[in-house]
């Protein structure tokens, strides 16, 4: 079943005419607020689980109940101040659903919100990207953007109740991929543009620098297994899976590689940790991959899987969330493809969250939400 969710569809989010330079003004005369409990967001019950969804194509979040697969909300970002080209790319959300967090490219920030969508602070840096919570010292972690040329080598650490913060050098160029520790110990970033991941000891801010041999790999995104053993890459130049043993936590050593497929994108390790499941963008696929034997068990195709960015399990681990992208300019050239991509009333292609049943990989649900989704959060991980 196919959903296009659009007009009265859509359940409008304001944030009680809160602006973006007015939240700021106040921020600044006032000082940091405490982490709040929780609020029920639009017509989702206060236990719901929620996926937060990037519309980066319309400046706007997307709010999905994971029980109903409903979309139970929309934050539109340019009612809040910011512009339409604020480009927002990925989520994460506080264990306790409190509040969620996204980077904005095109603002230039990290903005927080409460569970009931309200704006709640900002934290400024050149073109975030990817984001990491770190819930054991209430910090956040971010990024920098794949679409930054030459952004600075370092990452932002910012509060997580006051979004002040600072950032910190990684010493390579293009940090993208970022995971830290359940224990907070220990962050990892990489590199778009050299071979090379950084193992980051927050507690002391030592940076060690690993290099990583092969290709030019172009590193996406990183995934660490449930026990921690292991953390993956994902590469999007290469298009493989790079698997690293964290025994030495400052020295990840890589002990397999799979071959995934063309613009292999952010990897997800299942529940129970015994495959981890890529997108690979360039083919329209995921490919499942087993962990005993690092190689790949199946790949899961379907027709509305199209550029596949991230995956995202329920709190069951009985559903997979996987947004897709469904640019027109990235799907030129992409054989058996052409011609078949949803699109609006204008001709733009539409793009969509594809809901798998985790066992049989069938399509249960498709929601097509707008130009462009992106990066995904639920208070689980993402």
């Amino acid at each position: 079943m196919t959903r296009i969710l659009e007009g009265a569809g859509r359940k409008a989010v304001r944030a009680a005419g809160v602006t973006m330079l007015a939240l700021l003004a106040a921020c600044a005369g006032s000082g940091a607020g405490a982490m709040a409990a929780p609020a029920a967001a639009g017509g989702a019950s206060l236990a719901a689980p929620l996926l937060y969804v990037c519309v980066q194509g319309e400046a706007r979040v997307d709010v999905i109940d994971m029980t109903s697969l409903e979309v139970v909300a929309s934050v539109d970002l340019t009612e809040l101040g910011f512009s339409p080209n604020a480009n927002p790319h990925h989520v994460a959300v506080a264990p306790n659903g409190a509040h969620w967090f996204v980077s904005l490219i095109g603002e230039n920030r990290v903005a927080r919100f409460t569970r009931a969508n309200e704006l709640a602070g900002t934290f400024e840096m050149s073109t975030p990207g990817m984001l990491a919570l770190d819930p054991a010292h209430q910090r956040l972690l971010a990024s920098r953007s794949m679409t930054a040329v030459n952004p600075p080598s370092r990452i932002g650490v910012m509060s997580l109740a006051s979004m002040d913060g600072d950032e910190l050098d990684v010493f390579h160029p293009r940090p993208h991929p970022i995971v830290v520790t359940r224990n907070g110990d220990w962050a990892y970033t990489g590199s778009l543009g050299v071979n090379q991941i950084a193992a980051v000891e927050l507690a002391t801010e030592e940076v060690s620098l690993v290099q990583v041999e092969g290709p030019p790999h172009s590193f996406v995104q990183f995934a660490l297994s449930p026990d921690e053993r292991w953390m993956v890459a994902a590469t999007e130049l290469s298009g493989r899976l790079l698997v690293f043993d964290r025994s030495d936590p400052a020295q990840p050593r890589q002990v397999a590689s799979v071959e995934i497929g063309p613009m292999a994108f952010d990897p997800v390790f299942a529940p129970d940790g015994r495959s981890v499941w890529v997108p690979v963008k360039g083919a329209n696929e995921i490919a499942v991959v087993d962990v005993e034997g690092w190689r790949v068990g199946t790949r899961v195709r379907a027709p509305s899987l199209l550029q596949p960015h991230q995956v995202v399990f329920s709190p069951d681990g009985m559903r997979v969330f996987v947004s897709n992208n469904n640019r027109a300019d990235a799907m030129a050239g992409m054989a058996g493809h052409e011609g078949h991509e949803p699109a609006g009333e204008d001709g733009e292609r539409i793009g969509n969250v594809t809901v798998l049943d985790a066992a049989t990989h069938r399509v249960v649900e498709v929601l097509e939400l707008g130009r462009y989704v992106t990066g995904m959060g639920t208070a689980l991980g993402s």
